[in-house]
């Protein structure tokens, strides 16, 4: 296409002025959300001490639970009718957040039990191109952890109060409804600085299985979670945005990847790869869209499903999400072969933009 925009991975770290501090220094922990409050932990540098704030309801500090059930919101061809389609929309970054281009490495991670019995199979190319980290600054903390009542995978702000996933990572009901799910964005060696936040309803394509996937299945496989935060969680922390991804952009080192590796750290802490490249594009027809098998040889560990694969155009302050990380290859260590066996796969294309568009113009 003549018109392609294409990412720019540029070296400079854009940064944003932090709050201006006074003289008096003050840290906070949130030590969690709740149905009708907030509270955190601030520690005083001046005067040594630590003290407890909460923003208190009505009703008190009322603990919200996980909800039973998600409510489906199933999309198909007539109710996209409906729905303004767009190949792209931007993301939000806060006025006072920090934004790097790459997070900040864990230089030394903490091993926990998990770490010992952790599943190592997956598809690592070559030399292991992850690190670890740990980073409130935008856009990572936008990434985060989503848990279900059938495990856990990873996910990504991507609107108000919006958070994408894959679909397979949703424990769908056999022939009834879906299981609780929660997001904790930043979320590092068990909690993460703004909490833990109930999904109520899960918008999506089709529902995928967590053991085996067919390629359609692959091309459409991601979901969206609407939280149910009476306060936009994305106002907070922000949120990236989302381009279709075009197959001139196919062998480009563009793309960076973010997840949850269940080997490493335990799966308590994300990974960060850069210069990732999407090597081949497949086009599969459902619901009366496009979804893509995008094809590469980055590396891809359960644990990592749900995550986002992203790039950065020009100067702007968010990056935007081309695909969702979906289906392991093969259970090796092993170097690309110039062919698409047993390669890993994103789930993307037209089908995403589409699902994101509707999320957004019906869940604001």
């Amino acid at each position: 296409m003549s018109d392609i925009y294409r990412p720019e991975l540029s070296k400079v770290v854009v940064e944003r002025s932090p709050i201006a501090r006074t003289s008096t220094e003050t840290r906070r922990v949130m030590l969690g959300q709740f149905a009708t409050s907030r509270a955190c932990l601030e520690f005083n540098t001046t005067s040594q001490r630590v003290e407890v704030y909460a923003d208190v309801g009505p009703d008190g500090m009322v603990h919200r639970r996980h909800p039973e059930v998600l409510e489906p919101d199933a999309l198909d061809a007539e109710r996209m009718l409906k729905v303004e389609f767009k190949r792209e929309l931007d993301g939000f970054c806060p006025s006072a957040a920090e934004v790097r281009f790459r997070p900040t490495r864990v230089t030394r991670p903490v091993m926990t039990r998990r770490e010992k019995g952790a599943d190592p199979t997956g598809t690592i190319f070559g030399t292991d191109d992850r690190y670890l980290f740990a980073d409130t600054s935008f856009p990572w903390r936008t990434t985060g952890m989503v848990r279900t009542a059938a495990g856990r995978c990873s996910g990504v702000m991507i609107g108000r109060r919006l958070v994408l996933t894959a679909s397979h990572c949703i424990n769908w009901g056999s022939g009834g409804p879906a299981g609780w799910a929660t997001f904790t964005p930043a979320y590092a060696n068990g909690s993460g600085p703004w909490g833990e936040h109930a999904a109520q309803r899960v918008i999506y394509w089709q529902q995928n299985p967590m053991d085996s996937a067919t390629d359609q299945q692959t091309a459409f496989d991601y979901a969206v979670l609407v939280l149910g935060d009476e306060e936009a969680l994305g106002d907070q922390i922000g949120y990236v945005g989302y381009r279709t991804y075009d197959d001139d952009w196919n062998s480009g080192q563009y793309w960076q990847y973010i997840g949850y590796p269940g080997e490493l750290a335990g799966g308590e802490l994300p990974a960060f790869q850069n210069n990732c490249i999407v090597s081949s594009v497949q086009g599969h027809n459902a619901h009366g869209q496009q979804g893509f098998v995008m094809g590469h040889f980055n590396e891809f560990t359960p644990g990592q499903s749900g995550g986002s694969c992203w790039g950065w155009w020009g100067s702007e302050p968010w990056p935007r999400v081309v695909g969702v990380g979906s289906t392991i290859g093969s259970t090796a260590v092993q170097a690309p072969h110039g062919s698409t066996i047993g390669d890993n796969e994103y789930g993307g294309g037209p089908a995403l933009s589409a699902l994101i568009s509707y999320a957004r113009s019906n869940y604001p």
